[in-house]
């Protein structure tokens, strides 16, 4: 006796129904790696037609480098690398004594020659008291030696009447020259006196420019002193601090350097098919390496006026040898718009990939900023 089945029967399949579903196997997989490709490359493509993009993209930005305007020995720093600084902020002093006593012989300088102004000014006014005083002796000698040369001619026609002796008229003749005498003598003090007005007057114009080169010395003096104190150009971080307390340093001499945190920009390298539909004030999208998932706002500032090969150290040369055509790349300019941001801060040198969206610039723009490549928008 065969023992009894312990479970259910095993389906069977129709043998007839395996053409059937292959039939429908081979139609409707295709449509569905289709939808799915369509799915995944159809919005790429759609993007393709309205963007430009590029990895061959870097954050830059300006850095200003700080050094002194005069040498000497730092007294104080008051910064450290990375520290975020504003305009004006003091940097670093520089050991001000020998420009304080500087100052202090550029004061005493302009005060003495202000004094010999003031003691020639008086002397213009006595000589102009004694000048006046000169021509009144004058008009005075004159008029009496006019007095005289009259005299002299009544007696001379009285002496050849007979009415007078010759002893009275050699009195009046006399007279006469005594009066001519003092009214050239009188002359020549008037001359003495116009001559030194003149010389006290051409003293006080020298003392005047005197005292004008002493201001400018003051003033230069002044300036000096003032940059002993080297503050911030701008807002930024520091970076390469290179000064120290004790040191003697040159003017002129790097100390460190400041990177502003508003005048950030991406230079994207495009290729040179992709700059055709590209235009001043196009919007961009930028993502940068260093921060996934964020998106920074920018616009196409401008074009440089040729490709990065012709401003190489050793641009290429065509014409000779073998001839390779390699496709150049053209440096965009984009400036960031997105406000700083202090948990994603962009720093010169960041990778970037930039997104231009094309079509998107005002009516009108061109490949060529209108401001000479400044920015734009």
């Amino acid at each position: 006796m065969s023992p009894s089945p312990s479970g259910p029967p095993e389906p069977t399949v129709d043998p007839g129904r395996w053409p059937t579903i292959r039939k429908w196997a081979l139609r409707v997989v295709p449509l569905v790696l289709i939808a799915i490709a369509a799915s995944y490359l159809g919005p790429k493509l759609l993007y393709s037609f309205s963007h430009e993009s590029t990895d061959d993209a870097y954050v830059g930005g300006t850095i200003v480098p700080i050094s002194a305007q005069v040498g000497g020995r730092v007294a104080h720093v008051w910064v450290q690398d990375h520290d975020r600084v504003r305009a004006g902020q003091p940097l670093l002093e520089i050991d001000s004594t020998d420009f304080r006593n500087a100052l202090e012989n550029r004061e005493a300088a302009l005060s003495s020659a202000r004094a010999q102004r003031d003691a020639t000014s008086a002397s213009i006014e006595e000589q102009r008291r004694v000048l006046a005083s000169a021509r009144a002796d004058l008009q005075a000698a004159r008029s009496e030696a006019d007095l005289a040369a009259s005299d002299e001619k009544r007696y001379r026609n009285l002496l050849e009447a007979g009415s007078i002796s010759p002893s009275d008229f050699e009195h009046r003749q006399s007279a006469a020259r005594v009066g001519r005498a003092k009214a050239e003598a009188a002359q020549a003090t008037v001359q003495r006196a116009r001559a030194t007005l003149t010389r006290l007057r051409s003293e006080l114009k020298l003392q005047e420019d005197r005292i004008q080169q002493a201001q400018t010395d003051l003033a230069q003096a002044q300036t000096q002193l003032g940059r002993t104190t080297v503050v911030a150009p701008a807002d930024g971080v520091l970076a390469q601090k290179d000064v120290d307390p004790g040191q003697v340093i040159q003017a002129g001499q790097p100390l460190m350097q400041l990177v502003r945190e508003d005048s950030m920009y991406v230079d994207a390298n495009f290729k040179e098919t992709q700059v055709h539909d590209i235009r001043i004030g196009d919007s961009v999208e930028v993502d940068v390496d260093a921060y996934p998932g964020t998106t920074f706002l920018g616009h196409v500032g401008s074009f440089q006026p040729g490709t990065g090969a012709v401003f190489s150290l050793l641009p290429p040369e065509n014409a000779t040898g073998n001839f390779v055509k390699v496709v150049r790349r053209v440096p965009v300019r984009i400036w960031i718009d997105s406000p700083p941001d202090s948990l994603h801060p962009l720093w010169p040198g960041l990778s970037a990939e930039p997104h231009v969206i094309t079509g998107s610039a005002p009516a009108g723009a061109s490949r060529a900023a209108p401001d000479g490549g400044r920015r734009a928008g």
